[in-house]
């Protein structure tokens, strides 16, 4: 289900410690060795130059910086060479508003809190996926959606 590879670097931004510690304990048991933790979404801008994430697990309600605002931002900039890298948004906010907010912005996959380690699996196999396109058209910067689909099944 989860891709071969599990070198990948994964960077789980939450501002909650116990979420972080679950997340990271599930990715653990996927086989992911190589997993950075972010308070808030200030510190993973800071860190994803050292780190170099090639997957980014984030909330959406966290201090400062949303996670919304985080993805829309990084998406946008395109001098930073980690823009186009999968993010998969996790929380527990799953209101219709929230979710669009978050594709809109250009994320990946919608994960509704709690988690499991089936759930995440395939939101990362997905946002992992070799077939995986990314543009930037007008406004929008993220994956592309087949038509009629952009709502996910959370």
């Amino acid at each position: 289900m989860v891709p071969q590879s599990r070198e990948l670097v994964v960077l789980i931004i939450d501002d909650n410690d116990g979420m972080r510690s679950i997340m990271k304990a599930v990715l653990v048991a996927l086989g992911f060795t190589t997993i950075r933790l972010a308070d808030d979404a200030i510190e993973a801008l800071a860190k994803m130059p050292i780190v170099k994430p090639d997957l980014i697990i984030t909330d959406i309600k966290m201090p400062v910086l949303d996670g919304v605002t985080f993805v829309r931002n990084l998406r946008a900039d395109l001098s930073n060479p980690f823009s186009e890298v999968p993010i998969i948004v996790a929380t527990g906010h799953t209101e219709e508003r929230h979710v669009r907010a978050c594709l809109d912005a250009g994320v990946d996959q919608f994960l509704a809190k709690p988690i499991t380690a089936k759930s995440l699996a395939e939101r990362i196999t997905s946002a992992l996926s070799p077939q995986r396109e990314f543009v930037r058209f007008g406004n929008y910067n993220g994956p592309r959606r087949p038509v009629g689909k952009a709502f996910p099944t959370i």
